[in-house]
């Protein structure tokens, strides 16, 4: 069985963030898809595995959170003044040389 990564997102809009909250979370997938936490069965959040080539290209200059790693700079619709960002998840069972591994990759 292959590792299976996950990205999640989270929005904040100017008005969610007056109430220190985030407007929307979920799952996201290659291709724009995102898929809203609230409507998601476990088996929805299983369908968004990804393999770690295809979760690190779906995630910008990052951090390291301790357990995942997040964006450091959302992405910023200046239209509606939200702003995304995503995370990157590894596998609960990941060791950490491939914890550190996956690090030294995002920071390449």
């Amino acid at each position: 069985m292959r590792p299976q990564f996950y990205i999640t997102y989270e929005i904040v809009t100017p008005e969610s963030a007056e109430h220190g909250d985030s407007a929307e979370r979920g799952y996201a997938m290659p291709g724009g898809w995102q898929f809203e936490l609230s409507t998601m069965t476990p088996d929805d959040v299983k369908a968004c595995a990804l393999d770690l080539r295809s979760a690190v290209n779906m995630v910008g200059c990052t951090e390291d959170s301790g357990r995942w790693f997040s964006e450091v700079d959302g992405r910023q619709n200046y239209r509606t003044g939200a702003e995304t960002r995503f995370a990157l998840h590894p596998p609960s069972n990941i060791t950490p040389a491939s914890y550190a591994r996956i690090k030294r990759w995002l920071k390449a």
